[in-house]
């Protein structure tokens, strides 16, 4: 069936698409055309268009209005519609048809016009309007004819000839006025279709509209009024009043069933002509406007009046509300029962809506009445499987009908090994079910008491204890404990536990307990071990048992346990060669372990391992770095060593290293790529780095340097997982017995890389915690190059340089370093404002600093009392006041300690040299200021920072640090008698205690006897004399003690100083070979300082230091370098250390890699020589060394020669004439003892001008006072010295040689006590007429600031430097 089966037609010109769709959409507004819901607008052939509506309403609506004026882009359209395709309206008439006519000069017309049938009717039926109709047309000479078959109006009629003798015009005037008689007609009457029954009935029935202007015509289903326009513009108004208003209503279900009955009721009372028509989530109201908009408002305001309330219910109760029939339930109870409809919704919660808020409280206080949830905890040990089956029982006899209840277990707290039953439904079924878990409880649970316990021994041997009481098992179990404190747990059925625990209690209170106290802890570990059995015998034989009791003193003395943390980790590796055998007595492992923050090929060891891959020296960067330092010869080794030979991976390759390097062989391990944690790759490296351990003790090395083997770029491992690797075998062969030889293990790590530090916490970490093993010290020491600096740098005040993080520091006063801007970027700022909180942040970002200035805040969560802010602008002068601007703030705030970051060094990107340089200059300039303050920490978070602040202050405060070495050195060492009061002390405190637990007083003490003879038996003593004692070292003593304690021996000391040591024999055994050991120790000691102390005499090393002067090295180092023992570098005098090429003459600093020059020297029996001279041979007495313009020493020397000397200096030569400068040493000792108490010898460098004749001679025999007088003797006749070089270089005395050139020598002389000189004076005059022997040392030309010197000693004046010069 077609969608819209009622057309209407009319013509128009052609529209376009847009005027199409324009037209439709009139048509299909019913204000604007009275019609409504329309097809598309089709064009049938010509000028007629079909529009076609779906109700036939609409169609007979558009009819009505003849007339349809449509708005369109080209402009107005005026449309006349019609039922039929060929309408033909007033405004459209039929084309004029021409009628034959009996005079020529006439023509006669007629037109045909389609109107509707019912205005054709009306004219019919009112003879008024049809006369009217007739009279209009008969004025211009027509007549009319009614056709009601074709519902047409024929109009007839004739025109005459016009003045051209033609019709047209005159056709053409008549139509027009035709026309427009319709025109009128259709604008006079109206006709109103009415479609709506009640109002066709309204219209039948009222005789308002049956009158002569108005008829009313019937047609199936619907009426027509026709009538005057006027007239029916007032009926209309009248029809469309009572026409029924119709309103919908958006609703929510459930809200609409709580307010349903009230609307109704208000609705039949105030409203009853409204229909309510009941829709899906609709209401539509239909009838009387007035009271269809009344009705509409009382429902929006009973809606808006309902009433929520939400209950918080458990969710166990809320999910039994929905897996249960209570929603249904409660829903139809609470819409019946209630004086108000409450509707009940579950979701999250339980929510409750009503108009009413007491029956919201009814609804409540039901819900609350009726459901209940329990949790009941279960009490002791429960059979679970029994309470679920007693439980599930009556659960099902509940739920028989419907679901009541339910059941449901639960953990308890968290390692309480408990359970929980909760209980959930109706509330008279949980107490039921709440009854029948009572029940079980009381008769079936298991409970649990505690029966405290008199000694804590009692706890481990409580089931002996069980044996010897005869206790019977019960149906308790008993379980004894430490925790909380010593007792015995009674758990059992509530009905038998009370029972046991009173019998228990009465057994336990009568036994006999007493102790036993031997002399050193030995004596328990000989009962657990070899005497075991014995111990045993004796319980069994008087019937008691004995345990030892753990004392603080006793804990740590056990022997050493074959374990290894390397099983303690989640992968238990294990390495295919046998492992290391364990410390089976109390020797203790010398090694000491030391972390490098170095490179491998800089490394002075013995040997160095690294690692290869596919037996490719440059597989590897550590490989290919000791390539690039030790040059093609290590590649010619290696390949010879592994070109032809099979390895495996874990093998190691023994190669000899060249000279370059500093050791003397390297191991190389073949490696694997990383496979995994348990894959072939960490077997392979662990075997590798055991056998280069196991093979420095067997080849006798001293000293190993080994890498972090494996993060590279080749092998690829997980950092933490090659520390791991290294550690553990480090920990292992600390373990083992075979460490040979081997006293230093070196772990390099290398700075300056991203996870530099990371690795560098790691590893100390590890090796840490591998320092000492069942209470035992496996290794000496544990250093690294990160270790922190201590100097005193003032009155008290302690300079501490840190790795670290200050974030963990707690001194008085923290310094921040930001710039007051960025406070996110990763750093000190950031670190220090997390720990301080936001507080903190907000105070710092408020602040407005100027440049130069310390913004204070609040300390906040840091535990410090304030935080100094500062900005170094990365401005190095600036750093420097602010580091002293800080120490001022201290001292006004009376602060003791601050900690300083290195400011401006990290997120600054300020060189760290340059910002360790800036802070220590401040705080040197700050020390006299210094009053409160005594502890500055420098602390510092990166490698590289850390070693610049190391070395800046190293070499600024060095001085002080040496002294105070010093002086602790010169501190006497303790006593051996203080020593022995020590040991004592420590030792008298370790006994053993044994516990004896019996059921008489008898057997206790029978069985004390019998234990402490059978120990009697095994001990013995050795007394050590006060002259054994007295050679040995402290670390000897230490050591000794060490022993004492691992083989819990006992010692005792007496008045004379004699120790004597008991307890196992083989323990005291091992102490005489200790002792024995100790003083062969000794005895070498006293070799090696003799032959420092003789080598020392007779060879001098020098270190030429950063002054530019030759610094002669401390005993220990000149010996290490005239032996060649360098394997740990050398120790300068200021602390340092420093790495040695002998080859090349050369130190090196491992950090900085700086680098000087050394000298060695070799005195004569009789003469030392100056550290600033060169080496001369066996046989050389003099030797004239011209001095390099580069060097300090040629730089001091013409610095002041031209203080008071314009002239050119061409050279400088250093004079070495060893037996000028012998006598010349003797005298100098004869002036210094004869003054020691007035000045000494009054060493003088002073200028003599020469000649070319007289250079020599001066030179081979030094200045002779025979030629006295050359050039004058206004002092006396000696030989004279200037103070100023510009005296001397007077032509008089410098005499021009042919070239120019002049000399003068720089002396030293010895002008000791001087007197005013005297021209006649040829010997010095006696200082006091009573001492006869005592002469003045040397005469000047004037007291008061002296300008020359005179001397009358040949010896007294040497010949230091000769200078050559020119210039007038």
């Amino acid at each position: 069936m077609d969608e819209y089966p009622y057309p209407l037609f009319f013509e128009a010109t052609d529209f376009t698409d847009r005027e199409k769709e324009k037209v439709r959409r009139y048509f299909q507004k019913r204000r604007d055309s009275g019609g409504g819901d329309c097809g598309n607008l089709e064009k049938l052939g010509g000028s007629v268009y079909k529009i076609c509506f779906k109700e036939k309403e609409d169609q007979e609506r558009v009819l009505q209005r003849k007339f349809h004026t449509i708005t369109l882009p080209s402009g107005e359209v005026q449309l006349t519609v019609s039922r039929t395709s060929s309408p033909q309206t007033s405004d459209q008439p039929s084309t004029s048809q021409s009628l034959s006519s009996t005079n020529p000069n006439m023509k006669g017309l007629e037109k045909t016009f389609r109107i509707d049938v019912f205005l054709l009717f009306f004219l019919r039926d009112n003879s008024k309007a049809y006369k009217f109709f007739e009279k209009q047309l008969s004025s211009i000479g027509c007549t009319v004819e009614l056709n009601f078959d074709e519902e047409e109006v024929l109009v007839r009629g004739e025109v005459d000839k016009g003045p051209g003798g033609g019709f047209c015009g005159a056709a053409e005037k008549w139509e027009c006025q035709v026309d427009q008689v319709f025109i009128r007609l259709t604008e006079t009457y109206l006709c109103y279709h009415v479609l709506e029954p009640k109002q066709v009935k309204m219209i039948l029935q009222d005789s308002a509209f049956k009158t002569d202007d108005i008829k009313v015509y019937t047609e199936s289903g619907y009426a027509v009024v026709v009538g005057e326009a006027d007239a029916m513009k007032e009926k209309i108004a009248v029809l469309e009043k009572s026409l029924p208003t119709k309103k919908e209503v958006p609703i929510v279900e459930k809200k609409f069933k709580l307010v349903e009955e009230e609307f109704n009721r208000e609705m039949r009372a105030n409203c009853p002509e409204v229909t309510i028509i009941r829709g899906s989530a609709m209401i539509t109201l239909e009838g009387p406007d007035k009271q269809v908009q009344s009705g509409a408002a009382k429902l929006h305001e009973l809606i808006k009046n309902i009433k929520e309330k939400r209950v918080k219910f458990p969710t166990a109760l809320l999910t039994f509300m929905k897996t249960s029939d209570a929603i249904p339930k409660y829903q139809t109870r609470f819409q019946q029962s209630l004086r108000n409809p409450v509707f009940f919704e579950v979701g999250s919660d339980l929510v409750l809506s009503s108009l009413s808020s007491d029956a919201l409280n009814e609804a409540e206080a039901a819900v609350m009445r009726d459901l209940k949830v329990t949790t009941v905890q279960l009490q002791g040990a429960t059979d679970l499987n029994r309470l679920k089956e007693i439980l599930t029982k009556a659960k099902n006899e509940a739920n028989s009908r419907e679901l009541r209840v339910d059941v449901s277990y639960m953990p308890g707290a968290s390692g309480t090994g408990t359970t929980k039953v909760r209980l959930v439904g109706y509330s008279e079924d949980v107490a039921k079910l709440n009854e029948v878990l009572h029940d079980f409880q009381m008769n079936q649970v298991s409970t649990q008491e505690a029966i405290n316990l008199l000694h804590p021994e009692m706890v481990d041997c409580f089931n002996k204890i069980l044996d010897l009481i005869g206790m019977k098992q019960t149906k308790v179990s008993l379980q004894a404990s430490h925790f909380p404190n010593p007792c015995v747990f009674v758990s059992g059925p509530q009905c038998h536990v009370q029972e046991a625990k009173e019998a228990l209690t009465s057994t336990l209170s009568s036994l006999i307990v007493d102790t036993l106290t031997l002399d050193g802890p030995g004596a328990q570990q000989y009962f657990q071990e070899e005497g075991k059995v014995t111990k045993e015998l004796i319980e069994g034989s008087c019937r008691v048992i004995i345990r030892e009791k753990q004392t603080a003193a006793t804990r740590n003395v056990q022997r050493p346990q074959n374990t290894s943390r390397l099983g303690d980790t989640p992968r238990s590796l294990s390495y295919s060669s046998s492992m290391y055998s364990i410390v089976g007595n109390s020797a203790i492992n010398r090694t000491n372990l030391k972390i490098k923050l170095s490179s491998l090929e800089n490394e002075q060891v013995d040997v160095l391992v690294a690692p290869m891959l596919n037996k490719q020296l440059t597989s590897t960067n550590i490989g290919n770095s000791l390539l690039a330092k030790a040059g093609n010869i290590l590649k010619l080794k290696f390949d010879s060593v592994l070109g032809s030979c099979a390895i495996a991976p874990g093998d190691v390759q023994l190669v000899d290293a060249p000279p370059s390097l500093g050791c003397s062989k390297i191991f190389f391990i073949e490696c694997l790529p990383w496979d995994g944690v348990r894959g072939k790759s960490v077997q392979a490296l662990g075997n590798g780095l055991k056998k280069c351990l196991e093979l420095c003790a067997q080849l006798n090395l001293g000293s190993v340097a080994i890498p972090i083997i494996g993060p590279g770029i080749v092998l690829k491992y997980p950092l933490r997982e090659a520390i791991q690797v290294l550690t553990d075998i480090i920990h292992q062969f600390g373990l083992s017995a075979s460490s040979g030889s081997l006293e230093n293990i070196h772990v390099i790590i290398k700075p300056g890389y991203p996870d530099s530090e990371e690795c560098y916490h790691d590893v100390y970490k590890q090796l840490s915690l591998n320092m000492n093993q069942g209470g035992q010290a496996i290794f000496r020491s544990l250093t690294s190059d990160l270790d922190d600096i201590i100097m005193t740098v003032g009155s008290g005040v302690e300079l501490h340089v840190v790795f670290g993080d200050i974030t963990n520091e707690t001194t008085d006063a923290v310094v921040n370093t930001t710039d007051f801007e960025k406070f996110n970027l990763d750093g000190v700022c950031k670190d220090i404002l997390t720990v301080a909180g936001p507080e903190v942040e907000a105070e710092l970002k408020a602040a407005k600093v100027n440049r130069g200035e310390i913004f204070v805040t609040q300390s906040g969560n840091f535990p410090c009392e304030a935080i100094f802010h500062v900005c170094g602008q990365r401005d190095e002068a600036l750093i420097e006041q602010l580091v002293w601007d800080i120490i001022y703030y201290c001292e006004w705030y009376q602060y003791t300690s601050v900690a300083i970051p290195a400011i401006c060094a990290g997120v600054g990107e300020l060189d760290p040299t340059v910002v360790a340089g800036a802070i220590l200059r401040g705080i040197k300039s700050s020390i006299s200021s210094m009053n409160s303050l005594t502890d500055i920490r420098l602390v510092l978070i990166k490698i590289d920072v850390f070693l610049a602040f190391k070395e800046e202050a190293m070499q600024m405060y060095s001085p002080a640090v040496i002294n105070r070495v010093q002086q602790q050195q010169q501190q006497p060492p303790p006593s051996v008698s203080a020593y022995l009061s020590s040991l004592q002390i420590s030792s008298t405190s370790q006994q053993s205690v044994f516990t004896f637990l019996g059921l008489s007083k008898k057997d206790v003490d029978n069985a004390m006897e019998k234990l402490k003879h059978q120990y009697q038996t095994q001990c013995s003593s050795n007394t050590f004399s006060k002259e054994e004692l007295e050679p040995l070292s402290q670390d000897d003593m230490m050591e000794l003690k060490e022993l004492v304690e691992a083989e819990g021996l006992f010692m005792q000391t007496d008045q004379s100083g004699t120790l004597t040591v008991s307890g196992l024999k083989d323990g005291v055994t091992r102490v005489m070979q200790k002792m024995n050991q100790c003083q062969y120790m000794t005895l070498t000691r006293e070799v090696r300082v003799r032959e420092e102390e003789d080598v020392y005499n007779r060879v001098v090393w020098c270190i030429l230091a950063n002054n530019g002067n030759w610094e002669r090295l401390p005993k220990s180092a000149n010996h290490q370098l005239e032996k060649n023992e360098l394997t740990e570098g050398i120790i300068d005098a200021q602390g340092l250390t420093w790495e040695v090429d002998l080859h090349a003459m050369v130190a090196t600093r491992p950090l900085s890699r700086q680098t000087t020059r050394l000298k060695r020297l070799e005195n004569l029996p009789d003469f030392t020589f100056p550290l600033y001279w060169d080496p001369m041979a066996a046989n050389e007495t003099m030797k004239v060394v011209s001095l390099e313009p580069s060097s300090a020493e040629y730089q001091s020397v013409k610095e002041a020669f031209k203080r008071t000397v314009t002239k050119t200096v061409m050279k400088i030569e250093r004079l070495q004439n060893v037996h000028l400068r012998r006598a010349y040493e003797a005298q100098k000792k004869h002036i210094s003892d004869k003054n020691a108490q007035e000045g000494g010898a009054g060493e003088k460098p002073l200028y003599h001008g020469t000649t070319q004749e007289n250079c020599h001679s001066i030179m081979t025999t030094g200045f002779n006072r025979s030629f006295a007088g050359q050039n004058a003797t206004a002092y006396g006749h000696g030989t004279y010295f200037a103070v100023n070089a510009s005296y001397s270089a007077q032509s008089t005395y410098s005499k021009p040689a042919a070239d120019g050139s002049r000399l003068m020598f720089v002396a030293r002389v010895l002008t000791g006590i001087f007197t005013q000189g005297k021209g006649s004076m040829k010997v010095l005059p006696l200082r006091n007429g009573q001492q006869p022997h005592r002469r003045f040392d040397s005469a000047v030309d004037k007291m008061d600031n002296p300008s020359m010197y005179i001397v009358f000693h040949d010896n007294q004046a040497y010949p230091d430097y000769l200078i050559t010069f020119k210039g007038e």
